[in-house]
């Protein structure tokens, strides 16, 4: 994602009221020449997102009309070059996962406290994923990657193998180029590699070792 100028927007999308103010602080103390814009359902969110220029999308997966994961499908959707970030209080680690193979940019636990959440939007406007550490989504270990990897991640892996580019990915799998983007920026993460090419080079023996496992 490009780095937001100093007239991007911001979505903060939460059915809660004081919820909403405690994120626009926070924010605003982030990204201070922001636009803010808010929204609680998730009809106002697909409005308020498809009518405004936007640089990503706070968005509580719990929210009215949302049906769960489907509205964060839907949204990725309708706005794919826009990052998403979920926001909620379910903290389980298949939450966490799901939402990052569905294309989230990150997820961010309410329970986070206000420098941890100030914290987790740099990484986001950086281009970069954020999910919790705390036994969530732990760093990769060199010695078990593949326990890291959502299936997902692993078949955008095999495809970078195999010389595929974003948009060949993205057609091949039925998704957004930008959904493939957040697979790979989480893929280069979980590998504790900074390059696709570095990633390719390292792939030859984990996927061997994803298909030993399945066996």
């Amino acid at each position: 994602m490009n780095r937001p100028g100093p007239r991007g927007g911001v979505l903060i999308a939460d059915d809660h009221p004081l919820f909403r103010d405690a994120l626009r602080q926070v924010v605003r103390a982030t990204l201070p020449d922001h636009v803010v814009h808010e929204a609680s359902s998730f009809d106002e969110v697909m409005r308020v997102a498809g009518s405004n220029d936007l640089d990503f999308i706070l968005l509580d997966i719990n929210m009215p009309g949302m049906n769960g994961f489907n509205g964060l499908i839907a949204l990725r959707n309708h706005v794919p070059a826009v990052a998403v970030v979920v926001v909620s209080a379910d903290e389980a680690p298949d939450s966490i996962r799901q939402a990052m193979t569905l294309g989230a940019s990150g997820f961010i636990p309410k329970s986070l406290g206000r420098e941890q959440m100030e914290a987790a939007i740099r990484l986001v406007v950086a281009g970069e994923i954020f999910v919790p550490a705390d036994g969530h989504e732990p760093d990769p270990s060199p010695h078990a990657p593949h326990a890291e990897l959502t299936a997902q991640q692993r078949r955008v892996l095999e495809l970078l193998v195999g010389g595929k580019s974003n948009k060949i990915i993205a057609f091949e799998l039925g998704v957004t180029e930008s959904t493939v983007k957040a697979h790979v920026s989480a893929i280069l993460a979980k590998l504790k590699v900074s390059s696709r090419t570095q990633a390719v080079l390292n792939a030859g023996k984990l996927l061997a070792s994803f298909r030993e496992r399945s066996r």
